[in-house]
């Protein structure tokens, strides 16, 4: 299939009525408005809650323009360009696909309305882009259910797609529910008698929360004790800090408060919102294995889902990252590789790999406006394989050439802008 090459107003609202028609009205709206609220009852805030339900909450708001509209969007959102984007997608591969393959979306968008839509939103907007680049795109594991995600062909030369996406936080020893574990005591123990302000502490872990009850309740002791003191006490392999005072603002104000301090520290903050309040700022000592986990998702796509029968790329989208983050995955510094030129060489350079292509890393998404298109994209870096038995063929030039396994050789490279279809 080939996607349009523009969309405007009308194809939009066509495609978002297909989309919504496909899911059910009553079940897509009610699931969009759970997530919702399930956001607004949580006690505790990241710095990168705003963007791991990003495309919900687009989806959500798109759909109450829609219904104030009877219908017809009258104009393009800027703010919920990337939920248009999926949206179009999805309003664009659904007639195309046999009873199957629409019975296989159907179960992922179910399931993505209740664990999160972002990597189906991936898969969608590499098929926009290979499309866009002039090439006709089969969805072989929507159709068989299993194997690689696309089968593209173009001139004669065929190639097979998976697209992977992960968390910029995937490995990341501090886990939602383990702080959702830490509200609840703090909610029934924690102690502080002025009502009129707000105490600040910093708790940082040398691994994880610890998920044991009795531990977290000797954690909110110890909190409670920091508090009155107003001191810094190391116990139990965590270090916890007395901060600030802050004026008590109202439930609302300091939630805002909270995402502001989340986003400015780059840590996950707890708040308890109610009497007693408390605002904990978590930091662990342990390092993300956002690495570990690219390498062993592309080994596996490669041995697994890839066939070997043709030329193989793996597509990894890093989802929730910004784009100074990605600039700092993408580009070496000093003379040492970033995190993607390792991920790389130590994928790439496997003759168990020899199938694979290329490699690229997409990420940190925006709205790039021309002044009479519009379109959501997003930055990413390309990887050739320097020994594809496949021959040097590709699908995206200018590729970054890797010729070693060392984890300490120097790369030069530019990390190529890639645009979705919008």
């Amino acid at each position: 299939m080939r996607y349009r090459t523009v969309n405007d107003i009308d194809d939009i609202s066509r495609d978002i009525a297909l989309a919504v028609g496909f899911i059910g009205e009553g079940e897509y709206r009610n699931s969009l408005e759970a997530i919702r609220r399930s956001l607004n009852l949580k006690g505790f805030v990241t710095q990168f809650d705003d963007t791991v339900f990003a495309l919900e909450l687009d989806l959500w708001n798109l759909e109450r323009l829609r219904a104030r509209s009877f219908g017809r969007l009258r104009s393009f959102p800027n703010q919920c360009h990337a939920g248009i984007d999926f949206l179009i997608g999805l309003g664009q591969t659904i007639p195309v696909l046999s009873e199957d393959g629409k019975k296989r979306l159907l179960g992922r968008l179910r399931k993505g309305l209740e664990e999160g839509l972002w990597p189906l939103q991936h898969e969608l907007a590499v098929a926009a882009n290979l499309s866009k680049r002039g090439w006709d795109v089969s969805f072989n594991d929507l159709e068989r259910g299993r194997g690689f995600d696309f089968l593209v062909t173009q001139n004669g030369m065929t190639f097979e797609v998976e697209a992977k996406a992960i968390s910029v936080h995937t490995g990341s020893p501090l886990k939602p529910e383990d702080i959702f574990k830490l509200l609840v005591e703090i909610k029934r123990r924690f102690k502080w008698q002025d009502g009129r302000t707000v105490p600040v502490i910093a708790v940082k872990f040398s691994s994880n929360v610890p998920p044991d009850r009795t531990r977290l309740q000797d954690l909110v002791s110890i909190i409670n004790k920091v508090a009155e003191t107003r001191c810094q006490l190391s116990v139990h392999d965590m270090d916890i800090r007395f901060m600030e005072i802050i004026p008590n603002l109202g439930r609302e104000e300091l939630r805002k408060y909270g995402h502001f301090r989340a986003e400015t520290c780059k840590k996950p903050v707890l708040i308890n919102d109610t009497r007693p309040q408390v605002i904990l700022e978590l930091e662990s000592g342990r390092p993300s294995k956002l690495g570990i986990k690219a390498i062993r998702t592309i080994k596996e796509a490669a041995a697994e889902q890839l066939s070997g029968r043709n030329p193989g790329i793996v597509w990894t989208h890093v989802n929730f990252v910004s784009a100074a983050e990605f600039s700092m995955l993408s580009s070496s510094r000093n003379g040492m590789p970033c995190l993607f030129d390792q991920i790389a060489n130590a994928t790439l350079c496997s003759q168990r790999r020899s199938h694979l292509s290329q490699l690229v890393f997409s990420g940190a998404s925006f709205l790039d406006r021309s002044y009479l298109t519009q379109r959501s994209s997003y930055r990413a870096v390309v990887y050739d394989s320097p020994s594809c038995r496949f021959g040097n063929s590709v699908i995206f030039e200018g590729g970054r050439k890797k010729h070693s396994s060392k984890a300490d050789e120097k790369v030069s490279g530019t990390c190529e802008e890639i645009n979705k279809n919008a």
